[in-house]
């Protein structure tokens, strides 16, 4: 959900990644028809979505309201602006329920405290053994290469007492 710049590098990072087989696109939602196009037309969408094209929807609702199209999916992922993440993301938790689906938002969780309490009490409310959905965020930096060589290199000893610490990433986009 979601067609912005952010979106194209996740999908160029999935694409390129060989132990993503089994990653199927299904579906792509956004209101914007050209962004929607755009990303529909990409390399990246193309190999994730194997033979068949990902469905394109204007929004999550019209993604949920198709029940052929919805039951196809297992993980929403929200890209959007920020204040539109709890909106969403509650939305999909509810439409998920009972039926294990992951409900991932590209950081960060929300933007303010009141969202994040709504998030807790919507995926708390339908979390349980049933199969309840699970809310994700998508901070990745802590699995990168140099973050974890970092994490080594302090609990090996190797740089001395650590007290403090700044790290600062920048890609031209």
């Amino acid at each position: 959900v979601g067609c912005g710049q952010i979106v194209t590098h996740h999908l160029a990072a999935l694409a390129s990644r060989p132990d993503a087989c089994g990653l199927r696109l299904v579906a792509l939602a956004d209101p914007d028809p050209r962004r929607l196009d755009a990303v529909g037309a990409l390399e990246s969408t193309r190999t994730l979505a194997g033979v068949a094209p990902p469905a394109l929807f204007p929004s999550l609702a019209a993604l949920i309201a198709d029940d052929a199209a919805f039951a196809a999916v297992d993980v929403v992922f929200i890209a959007v602006p920020h204040d539109l993440h709890e909106p969403l993301a509650v939305r999909a938790l509810r439409a998920a329920a009972g039926r294990g689906l992951a409900v991932v938002l590209e950081k960060p969780l929300a933007h303010a405290a009141g969202p994040v309490a709504s998030l807790e009490d919507a995926s708390a409310g339908l979390a349980g053994a049933d199969g309840g959905p699970m809310l994700l965020v998508a901070e990745q930096s802590p699995h990168w290469e140099e973050v974890s060589l970092a994490v080594k290199l302090v609990d090996d000893g190797a740089v001395g007492r650590v007290v403090s610490a700044a790290a600062y990433y920048y890609e031209s986009m």
